[in-house]
């Protein structure tokens, strides 16, 4: 026999010593996360396009928080990222230029052309109304004037002296008889005078566009006496940024080409015009990192298309939408341009368009700014499309391992572009480092604002409640920000008992109250059980009935319960029924646990004579559904005890798994489990001193029970076994021995299988003789 009694200080909270003042520590001081450190300090050097990385890790292990530092200490000895600008593009007025700026230098030329513009506004219009410029203007214009008035009036009095008027029309100068004229003009003067109009035309339209010519003239000396001076000193002042001072050049030819404009206009259109030449010269700085000594590190919580890649907005003017460059606002991309982008993976999960948008991004090495809202909608006169900004940028997904599995592991690109996994691990040993690494972070913890100091005897219980989060006495649990949640309440009920520390009776009250807030559903579970609605016994002995053990998970709540497993066996060839799945109510894992039963049995009793039984298996009073295969020790247990005709302790439960060589395997909850048949056995009454129950002994180190179970195994009125066959399984619950074959293969007959064994003979003989019951 390999079972072996448990001892209270076998299940209760696990005693783990560590130094009273730890060094300082974080996250990643765990050994938990040394594989995510390490990832995170090779990939981030590596600026090759595809090498960004994905940091996955439980919730609550600091996989977020964790980063953040980390990335915060990995750049702090790297120099800024450049700032970005994005400048009218004067021969595609369409298409704005995106400029990359040393640091800060992007602030200081948006406020150097922001006073530049209204200096040559002024200086424009100080020129064009200065009293030489006007009066130079308004001679030419008079001259002009007095030739075409001599012109014309030599060409009336002709056309006068043949019966023939000259008028100007809105089509030019035309011919009309005199109306006191009766004898009307020879065709010959007719069209003579005609030519002379058309030459007159002619002329007064060569006189006119030389006038304009020469207007234009004078504002372009204007334009280029104004524009030189200031320009000069931007460009100068730029004189180390090539690509602005190229800019700048191009800026003062567009001046020069456009102030001709501005000397035709009428005096109440001037201020409008001004308004739209302080936008066209204006700067849209897009990113300014002027006032950072380091590459940004950028966390976007709700990216959406816009938030990452920027966007365009509008304006209603007169009932219109208009925009132009200056009103590009840019996206989480663009700041995080030359430093890191954080990205949350559930986030980027909920939308595989946005996912295709940052592969092209990342692909591409470039920010395109696509309204996507604008899509199939008709076209807005003067919407910039803006060319793309250079993208260079290390993206880190954080995100949950069911994200990396479940969606982005399955995408053919994603490996190409996600090329480095730093994962956390969900637990770490606890080791005298581990163990100095979390003490120092409660520490710290329990210094932030809405927490108490904690003194040793609640370190030491902390501690354990790590382990037990851990479902491990040699681990501890790498979900570390929990304990913060704990903490804040600890000091809650701290301050409340009027305490200025938190102490291990703080610790204690806390766990109950969280029990007691959290335990709702388990309480109603249990209440069921109580008064009688769910049938269990845990007293007194039945055939084929056996007391399995199941866990029910309410958001982060887990709690066990016994659920009653029974068997009946009859003469038949079919072997198990199993019950759940014939209605369809056991999942793919619970039907495996049910076949490879039947393979123990085949493999145990049906070497010389059939399997000649069929056996109902069920789960009593389950209507939801069943998987796993944490009960097929109590499955086969009971299967056992109806075809022996042996009846089964009530007072003793059982959890865990067998193969089909008959060995107890680990099972999941554990701990949940053995506290449920724990107040199962509570609230039927006073413990009677038997009750217990049986874990595979692989369980062992998973048994991590609250006191009031720990309490009860130390004064022997609970009791815990493991086991590591079904052979001791079937010793401790059906007080037989199970049976060892002799040479020949047969068992004892008082013995659970030499009983089972002898049943199986008779049924097959029934049933070779024709006896009804198959």
């Amino acid at each position: 026999m390999t079972i072996r009694p448990l001892r209270a200080d076998d299940v209760g909270l696990p005693r783990l010593t560590f130094d009273g003042a730890p060094p300082a520590a974080d996250a990643f001081d765990l050994s938990s996360h040394a594989r995510a450190r390490e990832a995170l300090q090779f990939g981030l050097p590596i600026r090759e396009v595809g090498f960004n990385i994905f940091v996955m890790g439980d919730d609550r292990s600091g996989r977020m928080t964790a980063t953040l530092a980390f990335l915060a200490e990995a750049v702090a000895d790297r120099g800024p990222a450049g700032d970005w600008v994005y400048l009218n593009n004067f021969r595609r007025p369409h298409r704005p230029k995106p400029y990359q700026l040393p640091t800060g230098t992007g602030r200081q030329f948006r406020d150097r052309m922001a006073a530049l513009v209204p200096r040559l506004r002024e200086s424009l219009q100080k020129a064009m109304s200065a009293e030489s410029v006007q009066a130079s203007i308004h001679g030419e214009a008079e001259k002009l004037r007095g030739e075409i008035a001599r012109r014309m009036g030599a060409l009336r009095a002709d056309a006068q002296a043949q019966g023939l008027d000259v008028v100007e029309t809105e089509r030019g100068i035309a011919l009309m008889q005199l109306p006191q004229t009766t004898q009307p003009p020879s065709p010959d003067a007719v069209a003579r005078l005609g030519h002379d109009v058309e030459e007159t035309s002619r002329w007064i339209a060569e006189r006119q566009v030389a006038f304009t010519q020469w207007r234009q003239g004078i504002a372009r000396q204007l334009g280029e006496q104004v524009a030189g001076v200031l320009l000069d000193e931007a460009i100068s002042a730029f004189a180390s940024q090539p690509r602005l001072a190229r800019w700048l050049t191009e800026m003062r030819v567009d001046l020069v080409e456009h102030v001709p404009g501005l000397l035709m206009l009428p005096p109440d259109e001037l201020p409008a015009a001004f308004e739209a030449m302080q936008r066209r010269y204006s700067v849209n700085l897009l990113v300014d990192h002027g006032d950072e000594s380091h590459p940004p590190v950028v966390v976007e919580p709700n990216p959406t298309y816009e938030n990452l890649f920027g966007q365009i907005d509008y304006k209603q003017v007169q009932g219109a939408l208009s925009t132009d460059f200056t009103l590009i606002r840019s996206g989480a991309l663009h700041r995080a341009n030359g430093g890191i982008l954080v990205l949350r993976a559930e986030a980027i999960a909920a939308d595989a368009e946005l996912w295709s948008f940052l592969k092209a991004a990342l692909r591409d090495r470039a920010i395109r700014i696509e309204e996507r809202h604008r899509s199939g909608g008709p076209p807005i006169a003067g919407a910039p499309r803006p060319k793309a900004v250079p993208l260079d940028v290390k993206v880190i997904l954080v995100g949950h391992p069911r994200w990396y599995y479940v969606f982005f592991s399955v995408d053919p690109d994603f490996q190409h572009y996600f090329k480095i996994r730093a994962e956390i691990e969900p637990d770490l040993p606890a080791t005298p480092a581990n163990i100095a690494s979390y003490v120092s972070m409660i520490r710290r913890m329990a210094a932030g604002p809405q927490a108490l100091p904690v003194d040793d005897g609640a370190m030491a219980r902390l501690l354990g409640i790590a382990a037990r989060w851990a479902d491990d006495r040699t681990r501890l649990t790498a979900r570390f920000e929990l304990m913060e949640d704990y903490l804040t309440e600890a000091a809650a009920h701290a301050r409340g008992a009027g305490k200025s520390i938190i102490d291990a009776d703080v610790v204690d009250t806390t766990g109950a109250a969280r029990r007691r807030r959290n335990g709702l559903i388990e309480d109603r579970s249990h209440g069921l059980i109580t008064d009688g609605t769910v049938l269990i016994d845990v007293t007194g002995r039945v055939i084929g009935q056996v007391n399995a053990l199941t866990v029910r998970e309410v958001g982060e709540y887990s709690f066990g319960a016994p659920s009653r497993v029974t068997a009946r066996a009859a003469m038949g060839r079919r072997g198990i029924i199993n019950i759940e799945r014939d209605v369809s109510l056991g999942g793919p894992i619970q039907q495996k646990a049910a076949m490879v039963i039947q393979g123990w049995l085949m493999g145990r009793f049906a070497r010389r004579h059939p399997l000649a039984f069929n056996c109902s298996l069920t789960f009593e009073q389950n209507y939801g559904g069943v998987e796993g295969d944490s009960a097929s020790l109590a499955e086969l247990v009971a299967i056992l005890s109806d075809v022996a005709g042996v009846p089964v302790r009530q007072d003793i439960a059982i959890t865990g798994s067998v193969n089909q060589r008959g060995q107890a395997q680990p099972v999941g909850g554990v701990r949940n489990k053995v506290e449920g048949f724990y107040r199962t056995c509570l609230d039927r009454g006073a413990l009677t001193g038997t009750q217990g129950v049986i874990v595979p002994a692989t369980n062992a180190r998973n048994l991590i029970l609250h006191d009031g179970v720990r309490d009860d195994v130390a004064a022997g009125r609970f009791h815990l076994w493991t086991v590591t066959t079904i052979e001791d399984a079937v010793e401790l619950m059906l007080d037989m021995p199970a049976g060892d074959p002799d040479a020949r293969g047969d068992y004892p007959a008082d013995t659970v299988y030499g009983r089972v064994m002898a049943q199986i003979i008779q049924f097959d003989e029934r049933l070779g003789r024709g006896t009804s019951g198959a």
